[in-house]
């Protein structure tokens, strides 16, 4: 397995490096906390990826859970599970060197949490609009 460099996403010569032979960063003793890229997963799915760098991944676990949920209750629950465990694992990769390091952005984080409440907002405001419309429908008759 090819060993990266966390600060530059170089590959590395030895895996045991201490400091990084291209950007001279130390490499003991950083990189990301699988378990809160698990805990975030967990509060909001797909957050965890984006805590690992990986914006679109995350946007793509929590729409197959969202829309998974909808419509099918266990497909919502297994995207959900395999968020929190991708999340970990990746993170436990960067650590590792076996894949590139990712910084983390705060700001997307915090998008990303606003867009997931907007999309909950969305989503209750689109059923309510639509059971009324029903509801108003079948009383019509």
């Amino acid at each position: 397995m090819p060993n990266f460099c966390p600060e530059c996403g170089n590959e590395l010569i030895s895996k045991n490096a201490e400091i990084c032979p291209n950007c001279g960063v130390r490499l003991r003793g950083s990189g990301k906390s699988p378990g809160i890229a698990a805990l975030c997963s967990f509060i909001f799915p797909g957050l965890g990826q984006v805590y690992n760098g990986d914006i679109g991944r995350g946007f793509l676990i929590l729409l197959g859970t969202i829309v998974g949920s909808l419509f099918f209750v266990i497909p919502g629950l297994v995207v959900f599970i395999y968020g929190i465990y991708d999340a970990y694992a990746t993170a436990k990769r960067m650590n590792t060197g076996e894949i590139p390091y990712r910084e983390a952005n705060a700001l997307h984080m915090v998008l990303f949490v606003v867009l997931w409440f907007v999309g909950i907002a969305a989503l209750f405001v689109m059923s309510a609009i639509i059971a009324a419309f029903v509801f108003g429908m079948a009383g019509a008759y």
